[in-house]
């Protein structure tokens, strides 16, 4: 179902705003932006991509993914099946034995909103305790503060959580959501990678494209409410866009103002949000949304581009009257057109002709931390043919943005005064980017990600399976 469009100007945005909003993310050299959704009264005002990403792409959301695990927890609660104050380990009876006495009253609001009172991230203690089962491993580990007292950012409770409503349900985590959210609201394809068969990992995994992020959004702006439907339960958005913990200790003014469930409370609203910039705000106070996928160091220069640059926009129109303004409204659209990810030749402002080597290998250059998984590459004619293991993968060698047969991948080539090769890899499925130099002298590569993936919490390490899980 096409979700419903409009001009900006007509919902109340000055639309220059927009403009200026789209510059400095374009600009802004701590941001690299992939996918920008906004909403107003329940209209999309705005939809744009940066090449080589493009609508339609599901990709890891990383953390965002807690925002769907909390939604689901919420139709468990509407539907009776457990309740906030519930006790953890009664409903782990199986894992309770020995636990000490704070994990004994541990619950469920707890793990949803990271104050199971442990003093910081459990997630590598857990791994160390039994790599083989991170929810037993979890509850072994006890809490330095009582529950409740105490905001940590926290990986294993929501994959705990995902156990319990799986336990519950009979069902994963993204069938749980597909009948009674996803379909309603028009979330196509949404796939989440497993823990273990049958286990949504919860804190990660999800796998959806920038609409159905914008979508989700919606529904929470909308009070659960969807055409008239209620598809979550009554009260429900209120308990997880209110202020569960208090995180004064985070440094971020966008991170310290609390906690809810599986939501991040901002300066104006809510959000949902996953590692190197994959945002879900939601600012009731102007009836509005905003979806963006990004790759970022710095989350936090999103959200200040939003406050300074956004917000303006809404405020700025008299409140007697919205006015049509065509020719602004234009000036969106052709600021929208063309936006790219610098390529290769761009980033590195190489002009120079690319390279006619055929049939030449080259092996990792020693001692140098190149990305694993590539054990050689070749150039084959116009082709550079990348091998892991007994997999490879072939792309063209070009200086704009070339997508790569068969994989969410899309690659882009130059040449430096130095005679070497440079070709950049955006893995269209993920946030990330693989930069790979290519020496002819030495016949040596390196292949380096200036933001490296989490391999594990939705990828493997190879690029030739960095895709949403089947």
């Amino acid at each position: 179902m096409p979700f419903p469009t409009s001009p900006p100007s007509r919902q109340g945005i000055d639309a220059s705003g927009l403009v200026g909003f789209v510059d400095a993310l374009d600009t802004d050299p701590g941001i690299e932006a992939h996918g920008l959704i906004i909403h107003r009264h329940g209209r999309r005002v705005l939809e744009t991509y940066w090449a080589p990403h493009r609508g339609g792409q599901a990709r890891l959301g990383y953390s965002l993914s807690k925002s769907f695990t909390g939604t689901a927890l919420g139709l468990a609660v509407g539907d009776g099946l457990l309740s906030l104050e519930d006790r953890v380990v009664d409903h782990l009876p199986d894992l309770a034995d020995g636990v000490d006495e704070r994990t004994a009253q541990m619950r469920i609001r707890h793990l949803a909103s990271m104050s199971t009172g442990h003093a910081d991230e459990t997630l590598l203690d857990a791994l160390m305790t039994d790599p083989t089962d991170l929810v037993g491993a979890f509850l072994k580990l006890e809490p330095h503060n009582e529950p409740g007292t105490w905001f940590a950012y926290n990986q294993p409770p929501v994959l705990v959580l995902s156990e319990i409503l799986r336990r519950l349900t009979g069902k994963r985590l993204v069938d749980q959501l597909r009948e009674r959210v996803l379909d309603p609201i028009g979330v196509g394809d949404l796939r989440w990678s497993q823990y273990r068969p049958g286990l949504d990992l919860g804190f990660s995994g999800v796998f959806t494209d920038l609409d159905g992020v914008a979508r989700l959004g919606q529904l929470y702006l909308d009070g659960g409410r969807w055409d008239g439907l209620q598809v979550l339960p009554e009260g429900w958005v209120d308990e997880a866009s209110s202020v569960q913990i208090e995180n004064p200790q985070r440094p971020e003014p966008d991170w310290r103002r609390g906690y809810g469930i599986q939501m991040w409370m901002c300066r104006h609203g809510f959000r949902g949000d996953g590692a190197f910039g994959q945002y879900m705000v939601v600012i009731p106070e102007h009836d509005a949304v905003v979806a963006f996928h990004s790759c970022t160091e710095n989350m936090q220069l999103v959200m200040d581009h939003i406050w300074d640059h956004l917000l303006p926009a809404f405020t700025a129109v008299a409140p007697d009257g919205v006015v049509d303004d065509p020719v602004a409204d234009d000036a969106v659209v052709d600021r929208c057109r063309g936006l790219t990810v610098p390529t290769a030749a761009d980033r590195l402002a190489s002009d120079l002709p690319l390279t006619t080597l055929t049939d030449r290998r080259f092996k990792r250059a020693p001692g140098f931390p190149s990305h694993p998984s590539i054990s050689a590459i070749d150039i084959r004619g116009d082709d550079l043919v990348i091998s892991e293991g007994e997999q490879t993968l072939t792309v063209r060698l070009a200086r704009t943005w070339t997508d790569v047969a068969g994989h969410p991948i899309a690659a882009s080539a130059a040449v430096t005064d130095d005679g070497r090769i440079h070709v950049d890899l955006a893995t269209l499925s993920s946030p990330h980017r693989l930069e790979m130099i290519l020496d002819p002298a030495k016949e040596t590569f390196t292949a380096l990600w200036p933001l490296p993936p989490l391999f594990g919490f939705g990828f493997d390490g190879y690029l030739t399976q960095m895709h949403p899980p089947d």
